[in-house]
């Protein structure tokens, strides 16, 4: 799993630098105060957007506490950023709860949640991966009562023409996420 995600973020990298233009990206979610939501509900601004779930023991946490962090560390330029996190989780994860959730790391962050397919097309734009398992086999909806999830750890920045601009890793950081977003801000 490990090398398919380092595979995957190199093929992002590579997209992002111009190579390959990678398709703009699309979805229809729904958000606790919002209701039904799309990338065009943000109008003039860059998405910042990571995946997840509420449950999540440490690598979810530690992303949306990066995203929140980058936008207090770029001032006025992160009024121009919509932070955004799309829970893989949506047999557990509800608008409400999703909220909270994100909510405790900033008030800016917005939780959003969909259909199991309305998911699975969010994460194929953002050519994430995400998945469930049971005793180290992979389950498929419908769920049983006990799974894990796992999925790629990625932050994504989307200009306000929601084509591509960059890629984070795992574990980059909001002091370097910040710098770079910076430099590429118009």
């Amino acid at each position: 799993m490990r090398i398919a995600n380092f595979v995957l973020g190199v093929l992002l990298l590579v997209l992002n630098r111009g190579f390959v233009m990678a398709a703009p990206l699309t979805f229809s979610l729904n958000e606790a105060q919002l209701g039904a939501v799309t990338e065009r509900n943000w109008p003039g601004q860059y998405l910042l957007i990571g995946i997840g779930y509420t449950s999540c023991p440490d690598v979810c946490p530690t992303t949306v506490m990066d995203m929140a962090s980058t936008i207090n560390k770029l001032g006025e330029k992160g009024s121009r950023i919509t932070p955004i996190f799309i829970s893989v989780d949506p047999n557990r994860d509800s608008p409400e709860n999703i909220d909270r959730y994100v909510k405790y790391f900033g008030p800016r962050m917005l939780g959003l949640v969909g259909s199991d397919e309305q998911t699975a097309r969010v994460v194929k734009s953002l050519k994430g991966t995400y998945g469930y398992s049971l005793d180290g086999k992979p389950v498929y909806p419908p769920l049983p009562s006990q799974y894990e999830v796992y999925h790629s750890a990625y932050i994504y920045l989307y200009g306000p023409d929601r084509k591509l601009v960059d890629v984070f890793g795992y574990g980059t950081g909001s002091e370097q996420m910040a710098k770079a977003i910076s430099e590429q801000m118009q």
